[in-house]
């Protein structure tokens, strides 16, 4: 069985979401970056892997802005509103590293993508990956240099690299 797309994950979590993710939305939607980004504190053990960037003096991490009800800004009842552009995050989940890590906290089934699913998944990931190795470069620019606020961030990225 697939994906249900019952919308459990974008009800459940805070999405991380890198540069390229920024400018892919941005440029669909034509919102600007203040208006569907968000960050939050970095903490230690979290189990993702983004890079936290030092904003306004403190490290965060880049995040889909949530509701009031904490549910993910694109996401409505009829699904995704973003979909074609969502972040490489969601198209990848419930996979962290690879096709054998399928565990779900979200997901109300267990399910395995059937082979075209897998193959997307895969091209997904490995774009995932490096799209994480261009955002880390960045960071290691970005912090050393002490960082800045989250409107000069937003203004970088949305120029490109």
């Amino acid at each position: 069985m697939g994906c249900l797309r019952c919308g459990a994950c974008c009800t459940s979590f805070g999405v991380c979401i890198t540069p390229s993710d920024i400018r892919r939305i941005s440029s669909a939607t034509g919102l600007p970056p203040s208006e569907f980004v968000d960050t939050v504190q970095d903490y230690p053990g979290r189990e993702r892997t983004e890079p936290a960037l030092l904003i306004d003096g403190e490290m965060r991490i880049l995040v889909l802005k949530r509701s009031p009800s904490n549910v993910c800004t694109f996401y409505s009842p009829g699904g995704c509103r973003i979909y074609p552009h969502r972040p490489l995050l969601c198209r990848t989940y419930p996979f962290k590293k690879g096709m054998e890590d399928m565990l779900s906290r979200a997901c109300p089934c267990p399910w395995a993508p059937d082979e075209k699913e897998r193959a997307r998944y895969e091209k997904d990931l490995k774009e995932y990956e490096k799209e994480l190795k261009s955002f880390r470069k960045f960071a290691e620019k970005w912090n050393p240099r002490g960082g800045g606020t989250l409107k000069e961030l937003l203004a970088i990225i949305r120029e490109g690299p």
